[in-house]
């Protein structure tokens, strides 16, 4: 792991002129960074090893490095938060004090200084002694070059699944089936004949390898000659090249071990020339192994077939023969599957489990989460029980996801999963390992991780590159080498969330258990807290009763609690003298007393503060003491106004409150914010704040909110200075609007202000018309845009948006073109509660969207129908969300036809009906339209439909003595 990273960055700091170290102190340092420096280049090679394999010495060192990193850090913190307390005592002398008080003052700060000096030096020299001794026992014990490993080899433990009778497996024909029409796809009738690569992709224990045996041994009799090769972590090429050259030609290659790469690639491509093959590259984890292989294959036009095996998506990307469509995703087993393989393999039987084992086994295959590995290894588990008692059966399903079963299937199943843990580099290792402080089935919110991984300090900067984006790099590299799962994928492909399958959580608590990485209190746990835990993380502990006194947590760098008990809580904050994180997001107890909340500014050493949803009203006047503060959130609570304090707080990048919550003037000091959400523009707000926020220059992110003004009208006082605020913003990639006023958004409708990096927008307030600035926006993928007007110019600027992704597009005024002759605004401002008044009129063209532009638009909202899909219309469309009100769109238009069977990547639809004085055939004839066009689309998308206001719908009868007047007004809500 990339452990001592922060350490050698902690020491370095030093160096600088600004403190003025000692000489001596400073030679100190230059050695400490470089023999830390040698450390940890030992540190990534014993990471690259097993950790079984790995002998007592070599783990015990390993710690001693990880233990001296995390003690020269705070070392270094507790200097320099003493460095920084005395030079704001000496840029605050007492003006009343008189000379000889000054004089005296200045005394006392000298005398504090040199013993601060002296202080850092001692620590440095017992720093230097410490290393120095943990050096000295690697050359004892002979770690130079960093593992100490088993001489003996062991055995694959996919070995069984290239040898697995057929007839035993379950689940395979369909996905058998699938994979070979993707192979052997047909063209005008005929076979393709070009070579063909197809690349199954998924994590470690789907059944990749069994599932490409299948096909292989399946379609094998139908190419002349063909080839099964395990490639694994680290490649032997020339084994390969003699294990392809052997099955395809049938001849002992033992005369061949000298042989060089070339001679064995020209010796393979000279045979297949004129030969149609089949070759299974199993388990690549690496492009350039694939780029060497790949040379022995000759593209001879006979209709040769490659399948490739690998976790990682970015390599089958890279293998694949064509952009698209040779990919083929591994999907988990159904349950039914899941169920048929787990009885087999415990009962002998597909459907033999007793009635009081029914419930336990489904939940053991919920846990399993459909991986055929998973169900296998805990299935041989319960097997190997002497006998078969619903007692035993919770016990391991309650081990689950906490790495504490020792069974040899569950070794085996750690073993294939753990392949893919080793192959990350050092500073991944770290941030999965991470995941372990998360309770088991967590919905992992991808900013909240990223900015965590911040706190903790992984993620340190490069040029040009902000902390958040090399923390989102790092996540989606996760999810590509398939260690985590992504959840809500929106329109620009990004992973809102993730989680972790219970199997993959099981192994990094393991492994983080092993190498006392992490400390999880859980209550299927003994409470039993190793000596210097380093991070804590509390979960699920409702009846924990833990004494301060069995606590020993003078080290603790990271406290989270994912408990409904708050008996943490209780523990003096005098105890966590180092904690760099504390995150009570989701800890869902009784509040926090006012007393707790205002020792929070003694945490001296804290760099992420999460104390969202914890119901506080105010936060210590000192916060400013907290000087490493990076990340601070205080969403939904009840602070009136943030104390003047905060602005001194340099290093904050992320700062996250309510939008009623008062920010201090002097924000614009603090130069280091990236994020600032839901800040409130209000009434005890100057024009001079937005001149500050301008001064952000580094802000990426801006979530801004005009509360009322009075009354439902925005102060046009502030237009100017905000529009002046974000032309300063270059750098702002992020930008929503949002406020309490009903006034148009026309006063940004000039160009010149606009930031030209920006990739989101939303506005959740009304522009007139869609501004003709957006077509500036090249780098824009995401908008939510409400205009009460939609007319064709504003489509076609939409529509010319190069790398637009999602579009929630609203419209205020229902009435469409030119011949209306009321006004929108004044409808909206004349009746009570935000209800709008609209007419029935003659039916009215729509909006035609054809071929030209959305180009990239996947995803798509709509409140009502006034839009129409051409055929070819918005070709790489997925998601459709439509909204509008029944009786309108018939009086309107006639019919609910707007094309949706043109959209032909569409692959769902949802689907809000407004029924309010609608009569119930009309509704009915609304979802059978919708129904029907989804039948038409070639896609077949799912349909997701549903009703709103259903109790107001008109019954046939009662509509019957109503009369039907063209121009006779009725009155609904925004909201249906």
């Amino acid at each position: 792991m990339e452990i001592v990273t922060g350490a050698m960055n902690s020491l370095a700091s030093l160096l600088v002129d600004e403190y003025q170290l000692q000489e001596e102190a400073k030679h100190h340092i230059v050695f400490l960074v470089d023999e830390l420096d040698s450390m940890q280049a030992a540190l990534v090679m014993i990471s690259e090893v097993p950790f079984s394999q790995l002998n007592e010495q070599v783990k015990a060192w390993a710690r001693d490095v990880r233990e001296l990193s995390y003690d020269i850090e705070d070392s270094v913190d507790a200097f320099m938060v003493q460095a920084q307390a005395t030079r704001e005592s000496n840029q605050q002398p007492d003006p009343d004090g008189g000379l000889i008080k000054g004089f005296m003052d200045r005394i006392r700060s000298f005398w504090n200084v040199a013993m601060s000096r002296c202080q850092i030096a001692a620590n440095i020299r017992r720093i230097k002694k410490d290393v120095e001794d943990v050096s000295e026992r690697r050359k004892r014990y002979k770690l130079a070059n960093g593992v100490a490993k088993s001489t003996v080899t062991p055995i694959d433990p996919r070995l069984p699944a290239m040898y697995e009778d057929f007839g035993k497996l379950v689940g395979i024909h369909e996905p058998r089936d699938e994979l070979v029409k993707l192979l052997m796809g047909e063209e005008d009738g005929g076979l393709e004949l070009e070579l063909k690569v197809v690349n199954i992709v998924g994590v470690g224990g789907l059944g990749k390898t069994t599932l490409a045996n299948a096909v292989y041994q399946l379609l094998g009799g139908e190419f002349q000659c063909r080839a099964f090769i395990s490639v694994s972590l680290k490649p032997d090429i020339k084994r390969i090249f003699r294990s392809i050259l052997l099955q395809i030609s049938g001849k002992d290659c033992a005369n061949t071990e000298a042989w060089d790469e070339r001679e064995y690639i020209d010796k393979i491509r000279h045979f297949l020339n004129d030969k149609r093959y089949f070759i299974i590259i199993d388990d690549l984890w690496d492009y350039s192994a694939w780029t060497i292989i790949r040379c022995s294959f000759t593209e001879n036009n006979l209709g040769s077939r490659i399948i490739v095996t690998t976790r990682k998506f970015d390599v089958s990307s890279s293998c694949s023969s064509q952009v698209d469509g040779n990919i083929y995703m591994m999907k988990p087993l159904s349950y039914g599957d899941s169920k048929r393989l787990f009885n087999r393999r415990v009962f002998n039987s597909q459907d033999n489990c007793p009635d009081e084992l029914k419930e336990i086994s489904e939940k053991l295959l919920v846990k399993c989460g459909g991986l055929p590995l998973a169900i296998i290894t805990i299935a041989s588990l319960l097997v190997s029980k002497p006998r078969k008692t619903l007692d035993q059966w919770c016990s391991v399903h309650n081990s689950i996801g906490r790495g504490l079963q020792d069974f040899p299937s569950v070794e085996d199943m750690r073993q294939i999963l753990s392949l893919s843990y080793y192959d990350l580099p050092p500073h991944l290792k770290t941030c999965l390992l991470y995941l372990s402080i998360f309770p088991e089935d967590c919905k992992i919110e991808r900013d909240h991780l990223i900015w965590k991984w911040i706190g903790e300090g992984f993620i340190h900067e490069k040029q040009g590159i902000s902390l958040y984006e090399q923390g989102e790099s790092y996540f989606n590299e996760l999810i590509n080498r398939s260690m985590i799962e992504p959840e809500d994928i929106d329109a620009c492909g990004r992973a809102e969330a993730c989680h972790v399958h219970d199997m993959v959580l099981d192994l990094i608590i393991f492994l983080s258990t092993a190498e006392k990485f992490a400390t999880l209190l859980d209550c299927h746990q003994p409470i039993i807290l190793p000596r210097n835990t380093r991070r804590l993380s509390v979960v699920n502990n409702d009846d924990l009763v833990l004494s301060e006194a069995t606590m020993n947590l003078s080290h603790l760098r990271s406290l989270n609690i994912f408990s409904t008990h708050d008996w943490m809580l209780s523990v003096s904050i005098s105890r966590f003298k180092v904690l760099r994180v504390f995150d009570i997001e989701y800890c869902y107890g009784q509040d926090l007393n006012s007393q707790y909340v205002m020792n929070l500014a003694s945490l001296l050493h804290l760099r992420y503060l999460g104390l969202r949803n914890r119901y506080i009203y105010e936060l210590p006047k000192d916060i400013g003491n907290l000087q490493f503060l990076q990340i601070l959130d205080l969403r939904n609570n009840d602070i009136y106004e943030l104390p003047p304090s905060i602005v001194q707080l340099k290093n904050l990048v992320r700062l996250c409150v309510d939008d009623s919550t008062i920010v201090p003037h002097g924000i614009g000091n603090m130069k280091s914010l990236q994020e600032l959400f839901n800040l409130g523009v209000n009434n005890y707000t100057s024009q001079y704040f937005l001149d500050e926020i301008g001064c952000l220059t580094g802000l990426r992110v801006l979530h801004i909110r005009f509360p009322i003004f009075g009354l439902q009208y925005r102060n046009e006082a502030y237009d100017r200075p905000f529009l002046q605020c974000l032309h300063n913003l270059e750098k702002l990639q992020t930008l929503s609007i949002g406020g309490a006023f009903e006034d148009f958004l026309d006063f940004m409708s000039d160009s010149w202000w606009v930031p030209q990096q920006l990739q989101s927008f939303s506005a959740f307030n009304p522009f007139s018309g869609v501004p003709s600035w957006i077509s500036l926006l090249t780098r824009l993928s995401y908008l939510t845009i409400t205009v009460d007007i939609m007319r064709p110019e504003d489509l076609e600027i939409l529509a010319n948006l190069p790398v637009l992704c999602f579009l929630s597009l609203d419209l205020n005024e229902l009435i469409h073109g030119m011949g209306n002759s009321f006004s929108a605004t004044y409808c909206r401002n004349s009746l009570p509660s935000k209800q709008l008044l609209v007419y029935r009129t003659m039916p009215v063209e729509r909006l035609t969207i054809g071929p030209d532009g959305f180009h990239s638009l996947t995803e798509l909202k709509h409140n009502t129908m006034e839009l129409v899909f051409a055929p070819g219309a918005m070709q790489r469309l997925e998601e459709l969300t439509l909204r509008f009100r029944v009786r309108e769109t018939k009086d309107r238009h006639g019919n609910f036809d707007f094309g949706m069977e043109n959209l032909s990547q569409l692959r769902y639809v949802k689907v809000e009906l407004g029924c309010n004085a609608a009569r119930a055939s009309v509704v009915e004839e609304a979802e059978i339209a919708i129904w029907d066009a989804a039948d038409n689309n070639p896609n077949c998308p799912i349909v997701e439909a549903s009703r709103h206001r259903e109790d107001s719908i008109v019954q046939e009868e009662e509509d019957a003595t109503q009369q039907d007047d063209a121009w006779f007004p009725f009155i609904f809500s925004p909201g249906f």
